[in-house]
């Protein structure tokens, strides 16, 4: 059931009573409370299963400030999301390492850009292997960016059919690297959001209700028969001026979907019902839209 804009602001009092508060210690924010609300009246509608947990991470970008926690630190399967940290392992080896050995030639371009537009599982493994396998690319991240990539588990290449399900990663991890690829505090985080922003298909913006069209999308999905997924920016230009959020959805399924296209499609749909309450708090806080 698609709900109404008038709707989507009003569960669970989202705007009305102070979005633009600084977040509390343990205390629901309205944007938690939508989004809880919402989740469970998806679950009592059958659009989420009893085996389905789900976790949600926003940042306002603009504010500096985390609008919505909701078992964010919680490590969930990562799929195609852990694309992009194969892709920031191999930068931080090029530049930090041995830009020799590592190079960033046409041929490494091209995979990194099929890897996130397309989501490519065979330039995926080509990464991996380049830098000692999945333990290659934890070692590396752990090592340069500890206070980022936190609770990822690397511990697998893209098994044949893609049926990945054991790395692993939190919403908080992705959200880290979201604030610290748009802040530049990564090397090569301008590359890899030129290709993060390719258009390609998403659950963030693409076939919403409220999200523009028009804003850029810095993102990647992932797709497996236990996982939906995506994680991204979304930068909203009004007036001249940017207005970028951060966006983190994650619904992991115990036990493998008995109906993969059906599954995910709904789901994907539930995510972005979520990205419509998201985006009309951000817009109604900082009175765009």
């Amino acid at each position: 059931m698609l709900l109404n804009k008038r709707q989507l602001l009003g569960r669970g009092g989202v705007l009305a009573l102070g979005a633009t508060l600084p977040l509390a210690a343990q205390a629901e924010t309205p944007l938690e409370r939508a989004i809880n609300e919402r989740v469970r009246q998806m679950r009592g509608e059958g659009r989420l299963a009893g085996d389905e947990r789900t976790a949600w991470l926003v940042h306002d970008l603009v504010a500096n400030r985390p609008l919505a926690q909701i078992n964010a630190h919680v490590p969930l399967q990562c799929a195609s999301l852990v694309k992009p940290f194969v892709i920031q392992a191999y930068l931080l080896t090029h530049y930090l390492k041995d830009s020799g050995l590592y190079p960033m030639s046409q041929r490494v371009q091209d995979e990194m850009r099929g890897m996130v537009v397309a989501s490519n599982n065979e330039f995926t493994n080509h990464l991996f292997k380049r830098l000692g396998g999945p333990q290659g690319v934890q070692w590396m991240l752990k090592k340069q960016a500890p206070q980022i990539f936190r609770n990822i588990q690397i511990v697998e290449n893209i098994p044949a059919q893609g049926r990945t399900y054991k790395n692993r990663a939190s919403a908080a991890d992705y959200d880290r690297f979201l604030r610290a690829l748009w802040a530049n505090q990564l090397p090569g985080a301008q590359y890899l959001k030129q290709i993060m922003s390719i258009p390609n298909p998403d659950r963030i913006r693409s076939k919403t209700q409220f999200v523009p069209q028009s804003a850029t999308v810095y993102d990647k999905t992932g797709s497996t028969a236990m996982l939906c997924g995506n994680f991204g920016i979304i930068e909203c230009k009004v007036g001249g001026r940017s207005y970028p959020y951060t966006i983190s959805a994650i619904i992991e399924k115990d036990s493998p979907a008995g109906n993969y296209s059906s599954w995910i499609t709904s789901r994907s749909n539930v995510i972005r019902e979520i990205s419509d309450i998201v985006y009309l708090n951000f817009a109604r806080a900082h009175g765009i839209g």
